[in-house]
């Protein structure tokens, strides 16, 4: 039986490890952006260290102004929080359910969460032989239903047609987009549009992968106007502070750079996909984010056993055993740079 630690374990916790890595490490197990932070918000962060000294905007009203003209939503539909994790245990906690779904694999804090605050938790196993996709006739009438698209950590959008998510049986439907920014045609497949406009559905953003802000913590709730109101007297005062709010404020205009992390990540995706898929012993599934799930077949040493092999030459992967629904035989990786995509393969190719 698995430990509850355990079950809620993410990767990227370099600080457990770091300390045995003089050289440094390569972590693969973080999907951050490779391009790294923004050249303008590095600029930014250096000209306002003065206003440490201030509280920042409980409302984080000029962020909140640019998502909403960014998105062409009115600000009333914009909540902005500490990071898209805290979101999803504020909507937890300001929308009380009899019931919440959660389809498997999928980000254990939706769990971890739905606990927490008191939820009867239902889980739909997504089914490797259909790619991982929900079929909405897997859905009875529940309470709260959340949905990872892209998911994590299958990289692939969770349903084959997104209209199908605005007629799953829930009382509302949490989607969270925290890669969605990766896909150059994220318009057609976002739910902001209908989220601004109806009680059900509730839409989760971050500057976290994207933008690669993952130390500031900030994202933001995109929803009807109502479900708002109720989100914010749920919300704790100054969440968002003074460098996050106008770091992610910054990133937003840096259209450069997300034309070339698009880029970027579709180029090395193909290629990183290409070259495990060449790994005897190594399967990677198609995704559309800045990652893949890479099952171990044949004689492939077990997902732990590969993650402690790999650690000894400085290179962090996720091990998947922890994700309800996956198993040993399954991690993770980040897409990123040539350099480092190279190292990578050069060690899985040594069994």
């Amino acid at each position: 039986m698995r430990k509850i630690k355990d079950l809620y374990a993410h990767g990227g916790n370099i600080y457990n490890i770091g300390y045995r890595y003089r050289n440094g490490i390569f972590d693969f197990s973080a999907n951050i952006n490779p391009l790294g932070i923004p050249l303008e918000v590095r600029k930014l962060l250096d000209r306002r260290i003065d206003t440490l000294i201030r509280y920042p905007d409980p409302q984080a009203r000029r962020l909140k102004a640019v998502i909403a003209r960014y998105w062409n939503v009115k600000e009333g539909n914009v909540l902005v929080g500490n990071g898209s994790t805290e979101l999803i245990y504020l909507v937890l906690n300001a929308f009380r359910s009899a019931s919440v779904t959660i389809p498997v694999p999928s980000f254990t804090e939706y769990e971890r969460a739905a606990r927490i605050a008191g939820n009867k938790v239902t889980f739909i196993r997504l089914l490797e032989r259909d790619g991982f996709y929900l079929k909405g006739s897997r859905i009875k009438n529940c309470g709260m239903l959340f949905l990872g698209n892209p998911n994590n950590p299958t990289g692939n959008l969770i349903m084959r047609n997104r209209t199908d998510m605005e007629t799953l049986p829930a009382g509302r439907v949490v989607i969270d987009e925290s890669f969605m920014d990766f896909l150059p045609d994220e318009k057609e497949h976002t739910l902001i549009g209908r989220a601004k406009e109806t009680k059900k559905i509730i839409v989760l953003r971050t500057f976290t992968k994207f933008f690669a802000l993952a130390g500031l913590r900030v994202g933001y709730a995109i929803a009807h106007q109502d479900t708002i109101r109720v989100l914010q007297r749920f919300q704790m005062p100054w969440s968002v502070n003074v460098f996050a709010q106008a770091a992610a404020e910054c990133a937003l205009f840096q259209k450069d750079y997300i034309r070339r992390s698009r880029q970027t990540i579709e180029e090395e995706r193909v290629f990183l996909y290409n070259a495990v898929d060449r790994i005897e012993g190594l399967r990677p599934y198609p995704s559309v984010a800045n990652f893949l799930l890479v099952k171990t077949e044949g004689n492939r040493s077990t997902s732990t056993r590969l993650k402690e092999r790999l650690m000894k030459k400085g290179i962090l992967i996720r091990d998947c055993a922890n994700f309800r629904g996956l198993d040993e035989r399954f991690i993770r990786v980040a897409v990123r740079s040539r350099k480092e995509n190279m190292r990578l393969i050069k060690a899985l190719e040594r069994k």
